[in-house]
C-alpha cells in the first residue's frame, strides 16, 4: 500500500480531453476579429471599440441565442451595418494622427506614405457600401467568399461580383493613366 491507495484500481486515470478554446477566448477572438474590421472601415480605433461594444449589447438586447457557426456572420452584418450609419453621419480623421506608418524613419518617406494612404482611403470610402464591405472582409480579413456570403447574405457570385468591381474602381481611381491605357 502506498500512502492511502489500497491498489492501482483506486487510480483512476482520465484520457486526455482535446484541448478547445474557452468560449471566452472564442468571444475576444471575434472581438478583436470586429475592431480590426471596424476599424478598417470607419479609420478611428476609439470609435471602433465602440460600434463593436454596441454590437455585442444589440445582440444581448434582442436576445440572440445562435449556434456559434451563424452568431459570428450576425455579428459580421451588424457591426458592418452600424459602420455604414456611423460613416453616414461623421466624417473620418487623418491617418497621419492615429496609425504608425511604416516606409522608413525619413520625414519625406513618412509623408509620402501618409498622402499614399489617405488617397487610397478616400478611394475606398467612394466605393459603393457593399462593394466597400465585401473589399475590406475578402482583402483585409482575408475570410473566403463563402463566409462573406453569409456574412453579407449574398449569394457567392454576388460577393465575387462587388470584390471584383471594387478592386476595378481602386485601380482606376489610383492610377488613372492605367485606366486611361485600358480603354
Amino acid at each position: 500500500m502506498i500512502h492511502g491507495f489500497s491498489s492501482s484500481t483506486d487510480l483512476k486515470v482520465r484520457p486526455a480531453s482535446p484541448a478547445r478554446p474557452s468560449e471566452d477566448d472564442a468571444m475576444a477572438d471575434l472581438r478583436r476579429r470586429l475592431v480590426r474590421f471596424t476599424v478598417k472601415l470607419i479609420w478611428n480605433r476609439d470609435d471602433a471599440e465602440e460600434i463593436v461594444q454596441d454590437a455585442f449589447k444589440q445582440a444581448m438586447a434582442t436576445g440572440h441565442r445562435l449556434p456559434h457557426e451563424r452568431y459570428e456572420p450576425w455579428m459580421f452584418r451588424t457591426t458592418a451595418n452600424l459602420c455604414l450609419n456611423f460613416r453616414r453621419r461623421l466624417r473620418p480623421q487623418s491617418l497621419a494622427d492615429d496609425t504608425d506608418l511604416p516606409g522608413g524613419d525619413a520625414p519625406d518617406a513618412r509623408l509620402k506614405r501618409t498622402e499614399q494612404l489617405e488617397l487610397l482611403r478616400g478611394a475606398v470610402a467612394k466605393l459603393p457600401d457593399q462593394q466597400r464591405i465585401a473589399l475590406i472582409l475578402r482583402t483585409m480579413e482575408q475570410l473566403d467568399y463563402s463566409n462573406i456570403a453569409e456574412i453579407m447574405a449574398l449569394s457567392v457570385p454576388a460577393v465575387r461580383s462587388h470584390v471584383h468591381f471594387a478592386r476595378r474602381r481602386l485601380a482606376e481611381w489610383m492610377d488613372p493613366d492605367r485606366a486611361e491605357a485600358a480603354s
